[in-house]
């Protein structure tokens, strides 16, 4: 598909096929989605919601290209769409050097009107968030990161969202059967390391350096030790001898994210006592189908008792799927305070756990 919006020309008036760039806005943006294979998600009533974020993404790309375009200019605004690959272009250069559009937060539009006009119609975001909505969603999905680049000889700005990965699509399904729901936070250099890991077996900070140069040993170390904590990868031996190799389906639900329970506590590994007595507190939800719902948040709340418990922990010991625990237990008792999450400022972090708010009672 490629659809463009022939530069502005004087129309009669009241003609009813003059160019309209909502009009422009509303045709392409129905067929730019048309066919998107992309799952959708659930909202916290385990409905799927209208849109997936690749469609926010999509929708955040075509309203860029009109509201940065120059309308003067005797170029026209293009869309393509072709299998695997988003192309829009739109005359005139960014205002913001292209390093300042990624990190987000700045924005200059040279049509700052318009922007307004689609954010009254609910359809655009604040000021320099927009782009960071594609970026995210390419990221979920484990897509080449989007490109910007400008053609300078002809004052034209383009944006290219490929749908295809760097990973081997054989090997991305068998990371995420390790890995769970968690892949879709990993940033690129933590995929990129489990890729390495999978295609040598075993590796150490140095051998990951050797294909990716452009990274800091020490930032490389810090991202090795957050995938061993999280159960991605099992660390061996000491130091610079330190090697790492991936973990197994097997291991996840039994070491949810590889974390410490606590401070002075041991692993909550499949033979520790600990597990086996969180077990009996979960055996009437896990032997059973039906159960009433406030037994389950009952179970939960003495299950998290104690230390943090990941969504992944707290699924394996009910035998209902992380959506489930999430959706309708979980995301209700953080609301209403009978649970708190490890990390509150950051409710997506790959390690969150959440924990049973102590009920305080005065001594009369």
């Amino acid at each position: 598909m490629s659809r463009s919006l022939p530069p502005s020309k004087k129309s009669t008036k009241n003609s009813p096929t003059r160019p309209n760039l909502f009009n422009f806005y509303y045709r392409v943006y129905g067929r730019l989605t048309t066919g998107l294979d992309v799952p959708f998600k659930l909202d916290r009533h385990a409905v799927r919601a209208g849109q997936t974020h690749v469609h926010e993404a999509l929708r955040e790309a075509l309203i860029n290209a009109l509201i940065h375009a120059d309308h003067q200019s005797s170029k026209a605004i293009k869309v393509i769409k072709k299998a695997d690959i988003f192309t829009f272009s739109n005359p005139g250069r960014l205002r913001i050097p292209i390093s300042r559009l990624y990190e987000g937060g700045v924005s200059d539009p040279r049509n700052p009107n318009l922007q307004r006009m689609f954010q009254v119609l609910g359809l655009g975001e604040k000021a320099g968030s927009g782009f960071q909505k594609i970026l995210r969603a390419w990221k979920e999905q484990g897509w080449i990161e989007p490109l910007v680049t400008e053609q300078l000889d002809l004052e034209t700005t383009f944006i290219r969202l490929p749908m295809a990965s760097l990973i081997p699509q054989e090997v991305e399904q068998e990371l995420k059967g390790i890995v769970g729901d968690s892949y879709q936070t990993l940033s690129e250099l933590d995929r990129m390391i489990l890729v390495i890991t999978h295609r040598f077996g075993e590796v150490s900070n140095a051998e990951i350096r050797r294909y990716r140069e452009e990274e800091h040993p020490k930032v490389i170390g810090e991202r090795l030790k957050v995938l061993a904590d999280m159960g991605c990868l099992l660390r061996s031996g000491q130091g610079r001898g330190t090697h790492y190799r991936l973990g197994t389906k097997q291991s996840l639900p039994l070491l949810p994210d590889s974390e410490h329970l606590s401070a002075d506590s041991e692993h909550l590994s499949a033979d520790s006592e600990h597990y086996t007595r969180l077990k009996e507190v979960a055996a009437p939800a896990r032997e059973k189908k039906r159960i009433s719902k406030h037994l389950i948040t009952q179970i939960n709340l003495q299950l998290c008792s104690d230390d943090f418990m990941t969504i992944r922990t707290l699924s394996g010991l009910l035998n209902r799927t992380p959506d489930s625990i999430r959706n309708h237990y979980v995301n209700q008792m953080v609301k209403d305070g009978r649970l708190t999450p490890r990390y509150p400022s950051q409710p997506n972090h790959p390690n969150q756990g959440y924990k049973t708010v102590k009920v305080q009672k005065n001594d009369k």
